[in-house]
């Protein structure tokens, strides 16, 4: 077992934005493991926000992919350095992260037993025979055998600030004109004055994507049946999918937000919708965080059980294709050309609009006999 004096510890989680969201309950345990100790959050530009206003975190320390250079590799090798690190947590365990655990100087640097380069870290986690859990719960495992805290509760975290939240409401009423009585009960029809739907056609494995196609006709057919308002949500270099959504639906109660919203900003703007629609992606994580939003996840070719939605209020969607899941980027079976990013994959596609949307419609129906009842 660690010693609990150790000074200064590095957590290495440098990944996507919905690893990153699932490793907090595990910074919480090692925090609340070494209450005295200084904790850094070495994490990447994309899923900086996550660790910025944590409140275990007492440092951050930020890669930019994008636009490393040689002069800022020395650069973060000196400021490893200096912090002179007792302890070293890699919760990513590939090739890249040991090399910087093994740079950052750390005395006792612990990794899982299978980890890339594994034998530049001097302290192994066994799993002992441990089969294959949630990405959340392996996280806390690998956090509690560093001397870590159990959580009984696990919830990921993401703060945000007044500023995120005025931005929403912003956004909104500039968008679709939408004011802060969002959500208020019509009395006359049990619903809502204002049904907002929250929907993502972006995503970073082209084979977890829902067909843009899909999208337009369910946004439709929400927009015909209840007069739904549409907030089109992702990343940036993805506009392009928004704004076929937006030329095939010719209509003022669709708004795009593709590349307009820092991760804080996005989850004070899902918190205003009443259903989201998504692929498995960051964006489904932070939505699932928010127990007043209805998340439907649409998965192809990823696990559910190991990555999916860990909030409440989330329904998954899946296939019953015997090759899912595969974990593969490029489908064997389906083609995707590099330049036509539009199209998806078989287990995705045979995962209609109509199934989306009958969860809605039933879901709606029941809110008014709820109400009315």
């Amino acid at each position: 077992m660690v010693e609990k004096s150790v000074k200064n510890i590095l957590i290495i989680k440098l990944s996507s934005i919905g690893d990153c969201l699932l490793a907090t309950p595990a910074i919480e345990s090692i925090r609340r493991g070494y209450p005295d100790s200084f904790i850094t959050w070495l994490i990447e530009d994309k899923s900086k926000d996550i660790a910025i206003l944590n409140p275990y975190v007492d440092d951050v320390i930020v890669i930019d992919r994008q636009r490393f250079k040689m002069r800022d590799c020395l650069s973060l090798l000196k400021k490893l350095k200096n912090c002179r690190f007792d302890l070293s947590i890699d919760l990513q365990g590939v090739s890249r992260t040991s090399v910087l655990a093994f740079l950052s100087g750390a005395k006792r640097r612990y990794v899982e037993e299978y980890a890339g380069l594994g034998f530049l870290q001097n302290k192994k986690i066994i799993r002992k025979g441990r089969s294959l859990e949630h990405a959340l719960k392996f996280y806390l495992f690998l956090a509690q055998n560093c001397g870590g805290a159990k959580i009984e509760e696990p919830n990921p975290i993401l703060i945000t600030t007044k500023s995120d939240e005025r931005f929403a409401l912003d956004f909104l009423e500039k968008s679709l004109k939408i004011a802060d009585d969002i959500g208020a009960v019509d009395l006359k029809t049990g619903g809502k004055k204002d049904i907002l739907v929250g929907i993502n056609p972006t995503g970073t494995w082209k084979t977890k994507r829902w067909p843009v196609r899909y999208f337009i006709k369910l946004s439709k057919e929400l927009i015909d049946s209840f007069n739904a308002n549409i907030v089109i949500f992702g990343g940036k270099g993805e506009e392009y999918l928004s704004g076929e959504i937006l030329n095939a639906l010719k209509t003022g109660k669709v708004a795009d937000a593709i590349g307009k919203t820092t991760l804080k900003q996005a989850k004070e703007l899902l918190k205003r919708m009443d259903y989201f629609i998504t692929p498995d992606s960051g964006l489904m994580h932070i939505a699932s965080t928010i127990d007043t939003l209805k998340v439907i996840s649409l998965f192809g070719p990823t696990e559910p059980t190991l990555t999916g939605p860990v909030g409440k209020n989330s329904v998954v969607l899946t296939d019953s294709l015997i090759c899912i899941p595969c974990f593969k980027k490029k489908c064997p079976l389906n083609k995707i050309e590099s330049n036509n990013l539009k199209e998806c994959v078989l287990c995705m596609k045979r995962i209609t609009p109509d199934k989306v949307f009958n969860i809605i419609n039933m879901d709606l129906n029941l809110s008014r006999i709820n109400i009315t009842g």
